[in-house]
C-alpha cells in the first residue's frame, strides 16, 4: 500500500525512522543544548543592557555631540584599546556602545551619552554569562572548530525536522491521531503524544531556523548556492582601501554625512574602523521602514578623505547577496520592526519557542527510547541474573 494510506508498511517511513531515532540518539543532547542557548541568545542585545544598568540607556536631547566629540570620549575612556566600532542602532535613547579589544585580549563594551560626552559604563566580555552562552551557542565554546562542527549539527537538525515530519505521518484514514493528546493516560502514552505534537508545529520553523544556522559555519558554500539559485553573483566584501586611517584629513562626522547623503532616507547606526592597511571605513545604515532589526545596507569610504568606494545599499544588491546578508537577522528572529515592537518583539517570542523544542524533544525522544527498548533489555538483564 502507499505511504499516503498505510505509512508503517511502507520503507521511505523506516529509514527516516532509523535516521531520526540514531541522530536523536548520538546528537539529541547537543541539539538541545544549541537549542537552549539559542532561546536566549535571541534577547541577548536586550539581557546585555539590562546587565548593565544605567549605563545603556540615556535622556534624548535636541542635538548630540559630534561624532569626533563621541568617539574621544571613548578612547579617552579606554587609551590603550584598539577601536573597533562604533554602533548606535537602538535609538536614540540609548548610550553610543563602542567595543574595541583590551591589550589583553578582553573584548570591551564602552558606552558613551551621545549629548553629554559622559562615559555611562563599561562591560568586560571576556568573564560575561551572556557571552558565553552565546560562544557555546555559535561555537561550542572550541572556537572555529566548533563553530564548523556547530554546522554539521544544525544539518543534522535539518534532517531530524523533515524526517520527523515524515514520521509523524500517521496515514489518511487516520490523520487525526496525529492531532490527538490523550490527557490522563499513563505517562509513555502522554510523552509520545507531546514529542509527535511538539515535533509537528515545530518542524518547519526548526529546519529553517537549522538550515539558516549552517550558513556561519559553510559561509563559502552557501555563497556559491545562492549564487547558483538565483543566477546572481554574491558580494559579501567590501572594497579595499588606498589609504590609512592615520593619514585621515578630515572629521569621523563626514564619514557619516557622506554615507547618509548617499542613500536618501537611511540612517547610518554604525562606524568600523579599519583595522588594518586596506580596510576601509564601514558605514552601516538602517531604512526607517525596514523589516529586519539590523541595518544591511553599507557604505565604503577611502579612511583618509571619506572618498567614496562603494555605495552598497540593500535594495540595489543583487538577488543572491541579499539572501546572504539575511541569514543572520533570519537565524536569530531579528525581523519585524516595520509592524512596531509588538510583531517585533512577537517574533523573537517565536524563536524562543523554536529554540527550547529540540530539548523538549530530545527528552520526550530518550524517555520514549527508554519505554519501548531500554526497559525491556534492562528487565531481560535483571531476569537473567535472578536465581532461578
Amino acid at each position: 500500500m502507499s505511504f499516503t494510506k498505510a505509512p508503517r508498511r511502507s520503507r521511505l517511513r523506516r529509514w527516516c525512522f532509523l535516521t531520526h531515532l540514531w541522530l536523536g540518539l548520538i546528537l539529541g543532547p547537543v541539539i538541545g543544548v544549541v537549542g537552549l542557548t539559542g532561546a536566549i541568545v535571541v534577547f541577548r542585545y536586550e539581557l546585555n543592557r539590562a546587565t548593565t544598568p544605567g549605563t545603556a540607556y540615556v535622556t534624548p536631547r535636541a542635538h548630540r555631540l559630534t561624532v569626533d566629540e563621541i568617539v574621544s570620549q571613548a578612547t579617552r575612556a579606554r587609551p590603550a584599546d584598539r577601536m573597533a566600532q562604533a554602533a548606535w542602532e537602538a535609538g536614540p535613547d540609548t548610550a553610543w556602545n563602542f567595543r574595541s579589544t583590551s591589550p589583553d585580549g578582553h573584548r570591551i563594551h564602552t558606552f558613551v551619552d551621545q549629548y553629554t560626552g559622559a562615559v555611562t559604563g563599561q562591560d568586560d566580555y571576556h568573564a560575561k554569562l551572556l557571552q558565553w552562552i552565546f560562544d557555546l551557542h555559535a561555537y561550542l565554546l572550541a572556537g572555529d572548530t566548533g563553530e564548523f562542527l556547530n554546522g554539521f549539527i544544525a544539518l543534522a537538525t535539518l534532517v531530524m525536522s523533515l524526517t520527523g515530519l515524515i514520521v509523524w505521518w500517521p496515514g489518511i484514514g487516520h490523520w487525526r491521531f496525529g492531532f490527538a493528546y490523550l490527557w490522563g493516560a499513563r505517562w509513555p502514552r502522554q510523552t509520545y503524544d507531546l514529542h509527535k505534537l511538539t515535533g509537528f508545529y515545530v518542524s518547519l520553523a526548526l529546519a529553517f531556523v537549522s538550515l539558516t544556522g549552517a550558513y556561519f559555519a559553510f559561509p563559502a558554500l552557501y555563497q556559491r548556492a545562492a549564487a547558483s539559485l538565483t543566477g546572481t553573483p554574491v558580494s559579501t566584501q567590501g572594497p579595499r582601501a588606498t589609504t590609512q586611517w592615520v593619514h585621515r584629513r578630515v572629521p569621523m562626522e563626514h564619514f557619516v554625512t557622506v554615507a547618509e547623503r548617499l542613500q536618501p532616507g537611511a540612517h547610518a547606526i554604525a562606524f568600523s574602523f579599519p583595522q588594518k592597511p586596506g580596510d576601509p571605513v564601514t558605514i552601516r545604515l538602517k531604512q526607517e521602514r525596514d523589516w529586519h532589526r539590523i541595518g544591511l545596507s553599507y557604505v565604503y569610504l577611502e579612511p583618509a578623505d571619506a572618498t567614496v568606494l562603494r555605495n552598497d545599499p540593500f535594495a540595489a544588491a543583487s538577488l543572491g547577496t541579499q539572501l546572504i546578508r539575511l541569514m543572520y537577522p533570519l537565524h536569530f528572529g531579528r525581523f519585524g520592526g516595520r509592524w512596531g515592537r509588538v510583531p517585533f518583539y512577537g517574533v523573537m517570542a517565536l524563536y524562543v519557542v523554536i529554540g527550547v523544542a529540540p530539548a523538549l524533544l530530545m527528552v520526550t525522544g530518550l524517555l520514549m527510547y527508554w519505554n519501548r527498548s531500554l526497559s525491556k533489555r534492562w528487565r531481560r538483564v535483571r531476569q537473567a541474573q535472578t536465581p532461578g
